[in-house]
């Protein structure tokens, strides 16, 4: 039987999470790179694995195909991992689990989707005030979650951390996390910079490539509003 695949790009904080997740627990993964500026997201092929043309995508070693990041790690843990620490069977915890990922994509990466919304399709030059809002009503969110132990669900590493911290280390390199308004959250994040592995490489990588687009985007609108 062939490897899964993952098609994936640096860039997007969901796709990282699943990299991740694989790296933590060992699974050996076809890596499909799809290449957002040549519109291979909208190609025939791609379209088949996901009509919704996003990444990631993931096509396990019998051919079914798998979508949302979320959806994603936690069949990772559940199929491949030698454990069930990252996403455990006890319903009460993987509840909890299950809340922080609803989080991370329905407060948190909602952050980096109104920015990109705003700042490279809306023209906007400077981060708009709704965006910061909900950025740091996601940090408290965030720093609440993290007073009640060492990871964002208690004292264990879950795929939860995992997938809040890709996007958290996108969003800080644009709005920071300061240490003085959110001490847990950036203790946190100091910590899982530790604990996962080719962090530099995969998740620091891609978030610097998004953070330069923003950036560049936002300097044209200025320049074009001058």
């Amino acid at each position: 039987m062939s490897k899964p695949t993952l098609y994936y790009a640096l860039f997007s904080p969901p796709a990282r999470a699943c990299l991740l997740v694989a790296k933590l627990i060992g699974l050996d993964l076809d890596l499909k790179l799809v290449d957002f500026s040549k519109k291979e997201h909208l190609n025939e092929e791609f379209i088949k694995l996901n009509p919704q043309h996003q990444i990631p995508v993931f096509v396990d070693s019998d051919g079914e195909v798998y979508v949302d990041s979320h959806a994603i790690v936690c069949f990772l843990v559940a199929k491949y991992a030698g454990n069930d620490h990252l996403y455990p069977q006890d319903l009460k915890r993987r509840a909890h689990i299950d809340h922080r990922m609803h989080y991370e994509n329905g407060v948190l990466f909602q952050v980096v989707k109104d920015i990109v919304a705003r700042n490279i399709y809306g023209g906007e030059g400077e981060f708009n005030a709704r965006s910061l809002t909900l950025c740091h009503n996601a940090y408290s969110d965030l720093e609440h979650f993290l007073e009640k132990g060492s990871f964002v669900v208690g004292n264990e590493l879950s795929v939860a951390d995992v997938s809040i911290h890709t996007t958290l280390v996108t969003l800080d390199l644009l709005i920071p996390v300061e240490r003085e308004k959110y001490p847990q959250t950036k203790a946190w994040m100091e910590r899982m910079d530790t604990l996962l592995p080719d962090n530099v490489e995969i998740n620091l990588k891609g978030a610097r490539a998004l953070q330069t687009r923003i950036l560049n985007c936002m300097a044209e609108n200025k320049a074009k509003a001058q």
